[in-house]
């Protein structure tokens, strides 16, 4: 009996933040676990798929004005997605991450950054680029403290290691690292195993 008082007084936070955001969300489906302190801004942005797990202190940043300048972001999660402690998602274009994905602690997701090119304005300033959206297809997994920025495509079942940072876009079955990422093992199907590159 003691167990299942704990059960459910663990469960009522994550039931009222749920019931909360839910609300507020483009779209929502069943079980969305959302642990402390996440951060959510312009919600109305952010679509989320079946059984998605969101670690503490995670922030999602889609930017709809910016230095006078209207954006329609969206940040879109698939089914069975767990988005780990610390992560940060920010968009002005649109993140698209498919089924099954895995994000470790700390990663950082944007789409965008901030202009420079003029030099007698502050960077703050400036209007936001964009070399395209990110997507982020079925079954990858994104290792701890590694950063996805703009326009790039990662195909499914793509791992990326630690503290990598992910440039460009890269085939499906493949595993990244580095600064920048490159492909260090592809999964041979003859061998059925990841072999080096």
């Amino acid at each position: 009996m003691k167990n299942i008082f704990i059960k459910v007084v663990h469960s009522v936070p994550f039931t009222f933040r749920r019931m909360y955001w839910s609300r507020k969300m483009g779209s929502v489906e069943n079980d969305l676990c959302i642990h402390k302190n996440v951060t959510f801004k312009n919600p109305k942005c952010l679509f989320f798929g079946n059984t998605v797990g969101i670690g503490k202190d995670a922030c999602f940043l889609p930017v709809v004005k910016y230095c006078g300048i209207n954006y329609n972001p969206k940040i879109i999660f698939g089914d069975n997605c767990w988005i780990g402690n610390y992560n940060s998602f920010a968009s002005i274009d649109r993140i698209q991450v498919g089924n099954n994905v895995l994000f470790a602690g700390n990663v950082h997701v944007t789409d965008h950054s901030h202009g420079y090119s003029d030099l007698n304005t502050p960077i703050a300033k400036q209007s936001l680029i964009s070399k395209g959206p990110v997507i982020i297809e079925d079954n990858c997994w994104l290792g701890f403290s590694c950063e996805i920025l703009s326009g790039v495509h990662l195909g499914e079942h793509t791992i990326v290691a630690a503290r990598a940072v992910v440039t460009k876009s890269f085939p499906s079955h493949v595993i990244l690292a580095g600064n920048p990422a490159r492909i260090v093992k592809k999964f041979d199907f003859e061998l059925k195993e990841w072999v080096k590159v």
